[in-house]
């Protein structure tokens, strides 16, 4: 059998957060090594679950060294960098030394910025390949939203982006990096690669993959590798706030030793996303429309199931801090009945829940703690209804059977303090993490289903397991970091000009 490494590093990196990422966020969300990975992840709706389940049909021995991610925040730290990284080499040099390789398989998100190199994917592919050598092929897959660098490309033979937003192919696309390996392994393929940059920084609540127009992107990569001669093709939208001359949209292409086919394949799709890139501006709702929207919910809104409202501007996976209490001070403001809100991070009123017990009414000051950047505290009245471990599985699709841990969480029926208005329940939470499933709610005691307005922080994730539930999504946007106006954002390593931030942004450059 082909003896093959396999590691997950991942982080998506907000240069702006004021939380920087260090070992213990990593470790938070999950550290695990060697076959503890595989007891883990076997049957998850992750790259590693993809790993897992197609080593077999592979011929593949997989020696499982490291699977760690951390929620989306600040720079990572030169010591975390260098922990990971350490651990993934010791354990390279580990399998080195109990007999050849015959390839690696990664799980990288691809808009990691680290202290060490602010292109941290492509610090940790090149310290792979140092390892094994030129000839060990290298596969990896990446996120959607990764900001793809020549380094990254340079030093692995493949790199496989998913092709859903909201992630739901994450085992599909580990799969299919399982099967890529197995051919450079057997001698089948001898991969070329194109990567194409247009000039576009678009942010991602219009990247949704089942909509225009990052459908009709992934719809022609797919016509593309109907080619025989083409093993790869990959589609980033890219993460602005990583702050970094490579964020942006990303186009590769791999043909099987073909570099002209390679290279005409990501020209025509660089030129597609051009064209189309006023399709990924706009797809917010003001705050006066959906305040209207709550008003007029049985006559304007007909069907059933929630309202859904999304504050895309502190959405805990593009590296908010999750503690913005707006969502809970609009819906205060226009009584909103039967409301239910994921989440508030806030370490303080949950420790002042947990003090004062079940049943009790606490005074808080509500969010807004960690900086100044997304709206101030919320002074509430509280009744806590129920304080848990904020532990839970994910039923899916995104990412079913990945365990999450919000830390200890307060169940909160919350009021103004001197207010007659609906109670608003509130998962006040110790960890920041998006609200992408309904185990989320139902873990805590709320069916999502019987909500009459349920507020979520997110950007797009949130719509595989919400939008099926909902009578109306509506994405708004509050004070905060991770929103779709980049004006907000003081950039420094951007390439410029580069649109939408500059008008003489033009491609192909001149």
């Amino acid at each position: 059998m082909a003896r093959i490494a396999a590691a997950q590093i991942s982080h998506e990196t907000n240069v702006f957060s004021a939380t920087p990422t260090g070992i213990a966020e990593f470790e938070a969300s999950g550290l695990f090594l060697g076959p503890a990975i595989v007891d883990e992840m076997r049957a998850s709706n992750t790259e590693f679950g993809g790993f897992i389940a197609s080593a077999p049909a592979e011929g593949f021995d997989l020696i499982p060294i490291v699977a760690v991610w951390a929620t989306p925040s600040g720079l990572v730290t030169g010591d975390a960098m260098r922990h990971m990284a350490g651990i993934l080499e010791t354990g390279l040099r580990d399998a080195l030394a109990a007999g050849p390789l015959d390839g690696v398989l990664l799980a990288l998100h691809g808009s990691m910025v680290s202290a060490v190199d602010p292109d941290g994917d492509g610090y940790l592919l090149e310290r792979v390949r140092a390892i094994v050598g030129p000839d060990v092929p290298v596969v990896s897959t990446l996120d959607l939203h990764a900001n793809v660098s020549q380094r990254m490309v340079a030093a692995a033979d493949i790199l496989v982006g998913y092709d859903t937003y909201p992630h739901v192919d994450m085992a599909e696309r580990g799969e299919e990096a399982c099967r890529l390996l197995g051919r450079l392994v057997r001698g089948e393929a001898r991969p070329a690669t194109a990567i194409r940059k247009p000039p576009m920084l678009p942010t991602s609540q219009r990247m949704t993959t089942d909509r225009m127009p990052m459908r009709a992107l992934i719809d022609r990569a797919h016509q593309f590798e109907e080619d025989p001669r083409v093993l790869a093709v990959t589609i980033s939208g890219g993460f602005p706030p990583a702050d970094v001359p490579e964020a942006g949209v990303s186009i590769i292409v791999t043909t099987n030793d073909d570099p002209p086919l390679a290279a005409s394949l990501a020209d025509d799709l660089a030129r597609l996303a051009w064209d189309l890139r006023d399709g990924f501006l706009g797809g917010v709702t003001s705050w006066d429309d959906a305040s209207a929207m709550i008003r007029a919910m049985d006559s304007d809104l007909p069907g059933a199931g929630p309202l859904v409202l999304v504050d895309i501007a502190d959405n805990p996976w593009t590296g908010g801090p999750g503690d913005s209490a707006e969502l809970v001070r609009f819906l205060l403001a226009n009584r909103a009945p039967n409301a239910a809100v994921a989440i508030v991070r806030d370490p303080e009123t949950v420790a002042a829940a947990v003090a004062a017990g079940p049943g009790a009414t606490i005074h808080v000051l509500l969010g807004g703690k960690t900086d100044s950047l997304h709206g101030p505290s919320l002074p509430v009245r509280a009744y806590v209804r129920a304080l848990t471990d904020g532990k839970f599985v994910n039923d899916g699709p995104m990412m079913a059977g990945v365990h999450v841990d919000l830390g200890p969480t307060a169940v909160l029926s919350v009021q103004s303090e001197h207010g007659d208005e609906p109670p608003v329940d509130v998962l006040v939470t110790t960890r920041a993490e998006t609200p992408i499933d309904l185990m989320i709610f139902r873990a805590h005691g709320i069916e999502p289903t019987r909500r009459r307005v349920l507020g979520l922080k997110g950007k797009g994730h949130f719509r595989a397991a919400f939008e099926p539930i909902s009578r109306r999504v509506v994405l708004v946007e509050g004070p905060g970091i991770t929103g779709s106006d980049l004006s907000r954002l003081a950039f420094r390593r951007l390439r410029r000009p580069i649109w939408p931030l500059d008008a003489d942004a033009v491609f192909p450059a001149h």
